[in-house]
């Protein structure tokens, strides 16, 4: 950033000098006569020579700062001198910022303070007879930390603890029979304490069998009971054999998922005809109200309450997997699909209020394509027509590959998505629903499936399991049900679980010794051991206690913590994508417990082998700090001497706004109110999430204020900057004071340019009993 004015005065003034010498050396010969002394005037110099200053980088935010001392010269007389961005003394003067003058062999010396926020420019401009130089004091790149407060719980709405029976999931069923043993799969479920699961087949095959005993669009009860029977009675029978066993795995499955296929859908009820043979819906059941008669029929009839009487119902129905993607070829469309779950949900409620009933069970959720026309065709309508009898939502979130480049949805992508999702219903039916993720992962449609195993493959799933799980675990109280996607052999992909590329399916948890170099069609030899997926299971396998206080003062460190007695379990995933991360670790303990050992887990990709590691090993009790590898989890096990005190707590609070799709004007203020906020703590914090959708080449820098006061706009989001996407859709979060709160508020968005919208606007509110400990970020 240096201008420096060049000058050549001395030299033309020297020419010059020479010229008239050389010329009174050559006169005429015959002259005699003695030529006069004529004096020459000095020439005016006022451009100084350049002058430069040393910059400053690494700098420690909001501290004064002095440069290095220029000496001025090359003029003949005293000449202006001005500054931009600071201050500048002359010799041993005091420092000013005001315009003075210097001459010739003085010093200036500037002095300037450093940015308040980290990796921000402070720049001071000092013009000096034209010539200018600029002073530039680069602050440090933040040290990341995460504060964990030990003695403050932190609550949201009613959930306060670590339940593994919501996120440490199987997508697999109590009766699942692809386990290689009973042995293996009581020692998993035990050994990695995980819980069963999903089902979406039995429910459209024992449809299938009642067939051909319907009358009239409907399913024969007598038949429905006579099959439900001898479902039980083989439960019955499984279970006097192994009943230890089979009361675990009940235990197991207490969050159970069921679900159905579109190839259950009535095309009755619109009163078409199958136009594929064979046919890919339900050609003889005579609609919506028949199909419901099913599904309750199945829950009164097929299960009992456990143990000799039969399965226990499932807790969760889900009417349909992801059908709006495929609903042209089955001859509908997402309406009617709405209103299908809407009756389906109410005849399951009047028989079994005790079983929830939700969907739509979105398979792509890319709400902000075509300027978001696909949130209205898809969620809006979902919920327009089947919100208010939804017992809870449904949506598989995956990060993919496409177009030869991961496209991510973990971080900021995912909370937008789901934020919208939310606030619209509030508007609609003045209330959000519950959550149920049944699948999330990494999926790709060129390397996801018809491929041969690799490892490689297992991470990219790996790596999205935790960090979308970390997001989910955020919402305790909202959030029901979440599935990383991990089928067992998956052996219905294809004869003996070959497809007809010679593959067998992308994401299990169990694979043929022989698909390890990559072979094709590999036949079943027996010889069945786990993918790498164990690992993130292993990873997870001791987590449990009650959630405290935690933060991170950079969003793509993820960061939650969990006490159980005198073990602390400090959970940190790295979102960055191109490095790892040091971050130092900053337990606050007021009581100052002694640590009795550390040992740490952590999940990352070895490029070498291109292969998931969990590492394993014991630190030192005094470390200070710990290095997570790109994209990577650690999980660090604190063992202290005593019982943790935790007599504190973090009350979290979402609150929503009036508004959602604001399409956005430049310079024009966006205006939402959220109203009934709590504000009767003496210590809190607030973040405001404004969810974006616009184009890569917009600012995502907009001036925001709550109450009228302006917060400062963090130029960062959570995770990946989402430039691999079409276009930019994610939650840009943004810490506001407690004391600009109010209970009611105005948060106003002014964009500086056009084009886009402001899908959703929400705020955190932590009402505290004690002040937490907080690094600056």
């Amino acid at each position: 950033m240096k201008n420096t004015t060049i000058k050549n005065k001395k030299v033309i003034r020297t020419l010059a000098l020479l010229s008239f010498t050389i010329l009174q050396a050559c006169g005429s010969s015959s002259d005699t006569t003695k030529q006069p002394n004529i004096p020459v005037t000095p020439t005016k110099d006022t451009t100084p020579a350049a002058f430069t200053f040393t910059d400053i980088t690494n700098a420690k935010a909001h501290t004064s700062f002095e440069s290095n001392t220029i000496t001025i010269s090359s003029i003949t007389e005293a000449v202006a001198v001005s500054v931009v961005g600071g201050e500048y003394k002359i010799d041993d003067s005091n420092y000013t910022s005001n315009t003075g003058t210097v001459s010739n062999g003085q010093k200036i010396t500037l002095r300037a303070n450093s940015a308040n926020a980290s990796n921000e420019i402070t720049n001071v401009v000092l013009t000096v007879g034209g010539v200018s130089d600029t002073y530039s004091i680069t602050t440090a790149l933040p040290v990341l930390t995460v504060d964990v407060n030990v003695n403050m719980k932190h609550q949201t709405g009613n959930s306060s603890s670590f339940d593994r029976s919501k996120f440490i999931t199987l997508h697999a069923s109590l009766n699942d029979n692809e386990w290689p043993s009973a042995e293996i799969r009581d020692k998993f479920l035990k050994d990695y304490d995980v819980y069963l699961g999903r089902n979406n087949g039995s429910l459209p095959w024992f449809l299938s069998q009642l067939k051909g005993t319907s009358v009239n669009g409907q399913i024969s009860l007598a038949e429905t009971k006579k099959q439900g029977q001898n479902v039980k009675n083989n439960y019955k029978n499984r279970y006097l054999q192994d009943p230890v066993n089979i009361k675990a795995l009940e235990e197991r499955s207490k969050n159970m998922m069921q679900g159905g296929q579109m190839v259950m859908y009535p095309l009755g009820e619109q009163g078409v005809a199958c136009n594929v043979n064979p046919c890919n819906s339900n050609e003889w059941l005579s609609g919506y109200e028949a199909l419901g008669e099913y599904f309750s029929a199945y829950l009164t009839h097929y299960f009992g309450e456990g143990g000799e009487s039969g399965q226990p119902k499932p807790k969760l129905i889900e009417v349909v997997n992801e059908p709006f993607y495929s609903a042209a070829k089955h001859q509908t469309t997402a309406a009617n699909i709405s209103k299908m779950h809407a009756v389906v949900a109410k005849k399951i409620n009047e028989n079994h209020p005790d079983v929830l009933v939700g969907g739509y069970t979105a398979a792509w959720p890319g709400l902000e394509i075509d300027n978001f026309d696909y949130f209205r065709n898809t969620w809006k309508t979902f919920i327009d027509n089947a919100g208010k009898e939804s017992g809870f939502y449904s949506v598989h979130i995956y990060d993919d590959f496409r177009d030869n480049k991961v496209q991510y949805r973990s971080g900021a992508n995912m909370e937008a998505i789901l934020d919208l999702i939310d606030q619209y219903s509030i508007i609609k039916i003045g209330e959000r629903k519950p959550w149920a993720i049944s699948e999330l992962g990494f999926f790709s449609p060129t390397l996801s499936h018809k491929q041969p195993y690799t490892k490689e493959r297992d991470w990219w799933n790996i790596r999205s399991f935790s960090s979308m799980t970390l997001s989910l675990m955020d919402k305790p109280d909202q959030v029901i049900y979440s599935m990383p996607f991990v089928i067992l052999k998956a052996l219905w992909a294809g004869p003996n679980g070959i497809d007809a590329t010679g593959n067998r399916y992308g994401s299990r948890l169990f694979i043929l010794e022989d698909e390890l170099d990559g072979s094709l069609n590999v036949q079943d030899n027996g010889k069945w051991i786990y993918s790498d997926y164990v690992l993130w299971f292993d990873l997870w396998s001791e987590v449990k206690g009650t959630r405290i206080d935690t933060t991170s003062n950079d969003l793509d460190i993820q960061v939650d913590s969990y006490i159980d007695g005198n073990i602390a379990y400090l959970i940190i995933n790295n979102l960055d994508t191109t490095s790892p991360a040091e971050i130092a670790l900053n337990l606050v303990d007021k009581n100052k417990t002694p640590i009795q050992s550390i040992d740490v887990k952590h999940l990352y990709f070895d490029e070498n082998t291109k292969a998931a590691v969990l590492d394993k090993q014991t630190l030192a009790n005094n470390i200070s700090s710990y290095t997570v590898d790109t994209e990577s989890t650690a999980i660090i096990k604190i063992t202290y001497a005593n019982d943790l005190a935790i007599d504190q707590t973090s009350r979290e609070t979402k609150y929503y706004s009036d508004k959602h799709l604001q399409p956005i004007t430049a310079n024009t203020d966006i205006s939402f109110t959220i109203k009934d906020v709590n504000v009767n703590s003496h210590y809190g914090e607030a973040i405001i999430r404004l969810g974006v959708g616009r184009a890569h080449s917009k600012s995502l820098n907009p001036v925001v204020k709550i109450n009228g006061s302006e917060v400062a706009v963090i130029k960062d989001i959570r995770g990946h900057d989402l430039k691999t996407r079409p276009e930019f859709f994610g939650v840009l979060e943004i810490p506001v004071s407690y004391d600009l709160l109010q209970e009611n508020n105005t948060i106003t968005v002014n964009f500086p340019d056009t084009g886009g919208n402001v899908s959703s606007v929400t705020m955190q509110v932590f009402n505290m009993t004690d002040k937490a400990a907080r690094t600056p970020r």
